[in-house]
């Protein structure tokens, strides 16, 4: 009897194949888990390799127009191989730019963000808007924004790109257009993008306020001061979100942007959630712990924790802070309400 009916639900498999269709009793536990899975997995890149692939391109890939229009070098996660992506949400990458370089115009659906690492004389030119670069400053490139590099300095400059690529991928609503004309002309108002503080112009509904696409480390260094003479927050330390000063919400739709910095000696909890996030070690050193096993990142590393993986950190150094820049895709996750965190409790880190 089981053998009869073992073959009459193949058949019915097979039936319900041929005209594209299929039943539901064929899920098995794999695709029905209690907890969040994922194919990323925790990895750590090193300033080394990075910055000596990065020197390897600059000597060998030209950028122009219609050929090698960025000379970036992506982080590819080792579960995620075939896509050659980061995350399944996010891609970073390190691009440099050598002086006198110009990265050709262009616009795409998907939003990036540029964390500035070294050099001077560089900008980013979004809509008109011309952001020179410094280090520690945050620039965004809002989806289907017309954007180019150009640099105007003396030594390469080199920045981390942040993209919401594999998450675009997933919704087939990947766009990409060539800039039409050569350059994009620089807005000479004064008054574009204006901060104003905690106040805002009072305008008719018509009158759309820019949005600031510029965050200068200046401010932001000054703020984690400011927050360092608090109470730290226990998962992450003196932490600050870079925010939609128009709209108090998240620094993009898809993607949000943080700074953290870790007093000597600092150790937080452990805690876990459903937003996947990459970290890079703008200064210092220290140790993240991500599902019990350790990795231990100095200035310039990189790391990923994938989500829903128990994770703390700690600042191996007794005497110097440690910045973390990172970036998170809890924006999307929020929007559908699939947002989720719990913590454990204290640290286990024994350093």
């Amino acid at each position: 009897m089981k053998t009869e009916a073992k073959k009459a639900n193949e058949d019915l498999d097979r039936l319900l194949r041929q005209k594209w269709m299929s039943g539901t009793w064929r899920l098995n536990r794999e695709e029905r888990p209690l907890d969040p899975a994922t194919t990323v997995k925790p990895h750590l890149w090193k300033w080394a390799d990075i910055y000596d692939a990065l020197l390897q391109a600059r000597d060998r890939i030209g950028i122009a127009r219609g050929s090698a229009e960025r000379r970036a070098i992506r982080l590819v996660n080792p579960g995620m191989a075939e896509t050659e992506m980061t995350s399944h949400t996010m891609l970073f990458a390190f691009q440099l730019i050598q002086a006198g370089e110009l990265a050709p115009a262009h616009r795409h659906t998907m939003t990036a963000i540029r964390f500035i690492l070294q050099g001077k004389g560089g900008y980013t030119n979004v809509e008109g808007q011309k952001m020179v670069m410094e280090e520690g400053d945050l620039i965004l490139t809002p989806q289907w924004n017309w954007h180019e590099h150009a640099h105007e300095g003396k030594e390469p400059m080199i920045w981390i790109d942040g993209l919401d690529v594999p998450l675009i991928k997933a919704l087939q609503v990947i766009s990409f257009e060539p800039y039409p004309g050569t350059r994009i002309p620089v807005k000479d108002s004064p008054h574009l993008a204006p901060h104003y503080g905690m106040t805002r112009p009072v305008a008719s509904t018509s009158e759309a306020l820019p949005r600031p696409l510029h965050y200068h480390w200046r401010d932001t260094h000054l703020s984690l001061r400011h927050l360092a003479e608090r109470e730290p927050h226990p998962f992450d330390g003196v932490a600050l979100e870079y925010v939609n000063p128009l709209t108090a919400g998240p620094t993009l739709p898809t993607l949000s942007c943080w700074v953290q910095m870790l007093p000597p000696a600092t150790r937080t909890q452990v805690h876990r959630h459903t937003s996947t996030t990459i970290y890079h070690a703008f200064y210092g050193s220290g140790t993240t712990v991500i599902n019990g096993e350790p990795f231990h990142w100095d200035k310039g590393d990189t790391f990923v924790v994938p989500l829903w993986s128990w994770h703390e950190h700690a600042n191996r150094s007794a005497t110097e802070d440690a910045v973390l820049f990172s970036m998170n895709d809890a924006p999307v996750l929020k929007a559908f309400g699939l947002y989720r965190e719990e913590g454990q409790g204290e640290s286990h880190i024994g350093l």
